[in-house]
């Protein structure tokens, strides 16, 4: 199976449509229907199931297809290595949660700033950064609470607080106790294990049971202000952002942890220019 095939296959699977693949590509039908047969003879099975409806992944095929992207983001990352290799300016790139980009770090990147190379900048959850930075997809990243692989170098970088905050009709409200929260429109983020075992002691796990949990920080503000609702989320990041919705004081038993952030990149590359002129500037800070 070479780049193309897979290139062509995950087109595919995104599109739905032999025809429209094969316009997004610039090559013909024909070509299209044997680039996906040698992926399936490559894996012996049958990926891509036809009917007059159209066509749908298999549900082998829908195991593999996040592997198989993967594998399209290393493929790419090989190119642009190569091709930074061969120019003057290389590029970097850097990973950090959404709500990591609306705080602090957005300040500390900026100093990173280098004549030696350029910056790329992505988003994801914290393990997928750990992962990509693992496997070589992306150069470094910034995270929630410090990895345990031996192949990762972490630096602490700040601790990001937190605090329950409500739609703008909980002005001025104080909660005498968490007890209240299962009572209210609780929308739910889990903000890492010390914040979710703090949670669970304040509560017991009975009581524990938000209105929605969701797994973005935006969709959680959002959610706050349409619902008219609380949630708790990192103060830096709503002190950034353009929202209306308020502190609201809780009482608990023990104060909410702060959240460890941490710089990482593979071991492996500490050597690298570019990593060092990052981590040197990190340290000055």
């Amino acid at each position: 199976m070479d780049y193309e095939q897979l290139k062509t296959f995950l087109t595919v699977a995104n599109v739905k449509s032999f025809t429209k693949a094969a316009e997004l590509l610039h090559i013909t039908q024909s070509t299209v229907t044997s680039r996906i047969q040698a992926v399936e003879n490559f894996y012996g099975k049958q990926l891509i199931v036809r009917s007059k409806r159209g066509i749908k992944l298999a549900e082998i095929g829908t195991e593999l297809l996040p592997y198989l992207q993967r594998q399209m983001e290393l493929w790419d990352k090989s190119l642009r290595m190569v091709s930074d290799h061969n120019a003057a300016l290389r590029t970097i790139t850097i990973a950090a949660t959404y709500s990591l980009w609306r705080g602090t770090i957005v300040q500390l990147v900026k100093e990173f700033q280098s004549p030696a190379f350029s910056l790329k900048l992505e988003t994801d959850h914290s393990p997928i950064i750990v992962e990509k930075v693992l496997d070589g997809t992306i150069d470094a990243g910034f995270v929630y609470n410090k990895p345990v692989s031996p192949n990762i170098v972490s630096i602490h970088v700040l601790n990001d607080t937190y605090r329950l905050y409500g739609h703008k009709r909980f002005a001025g409200t104080d909660l005498e106790n968490m007890l209240a929260l299962p009572h209210l429109p609780w929308i739910y983020m889990n903000w890492g294990y010390h914040f979710e075992n703090w949670l669970k002691q304040e509560l017991g796990s009975d009581l524990f049971k938000p209105l929605i949990e969701v797994g973005h920080s935006e969709l959680e503000m959002k959610l706050i202000e349409e619902m008219e609702g609380v949630g708790f989320l990192p103060n830096e990041m709503v002190e950034r952002s353009r929202t209306d919705l308020v502190p609201v004081t809780v009482g608990s038993q023990k104060p909410i942890p702060a959240q460890n952030v941490y710089f990482i990149y593979k071991k492996s590359r500490g050597q690298e220019e570019a990593i060092q002129t990052v981590v040197e500037k990190l340290r000055n800070k």
